[in-house]
């Protein structure tokens, strides 16, 4: 009383393993398809082109040095006016000495000169703390001359 023989079973589970594994396959590449559409290369070529001409980079190279020679300036301009105040007071809290120090590796990084160098290596040299021991009546005198400077 077999109605189906073992080689009919077999054959219908291959032909739904098949079926199965088919409509996996094409939904798993249908899904990359939707995630990575196809590129008109092209198009990019075209686009890249576009930009090129919109953008001169010989007019942003010479005003990429316009502004480094204006940072390198102010940079310079900034640690003297910190110097010829240390020096007036003859020494620097090591927290200033510390701000300097990360202004000057930039400027000298940026193509700073030798006149940042001199300055530094004075400034290095001061004492970190007041001859008298006073560090109040420095701070005092700053907040004066600041105040009296923007006035």
């Amino acid at each position: 009383m077999n109605f189906i023989s073992v080689e009919v079973v077999t054959a219908l589970a291959g032909l739904a393993t098949g079926i199965g594994a088919s409509s996996v396959i094409t939904w798993l590449l249908n899904r990359y398809d939707r995630r990575h559409p196809v590129v008109d290369v092209n198009q990019l070529a075209q686009r890249i082109e576009e930009l090129n001409d919109a953008v001169d980079l010989s007019t942003l190279a010479e005003k990429l040095a316009a502004l480094n020679g204006a940072v390198i300036e102010l940079a310079y301009l900034r640690i003297r006016e910190r110097y010829e105040n240390a020096m007036r007071h003859g020494w620097l809290h090591p927290n200033e000495k510390h701000i300097i120090e990360r202004l000057y590796k930039a400027y000298h990084s940026i193509g700073g000169n030798g006149t940042g160098t001199q300055m530094i290596e004075e400034i290095r040299r001061l004492p970190s703390f007041p001859p008298g021991g006073d560090t109040t009546a420095r701070m005092c005198e700053e907040r004066a001359e600041t105040t009296s400077d923007n006035d």
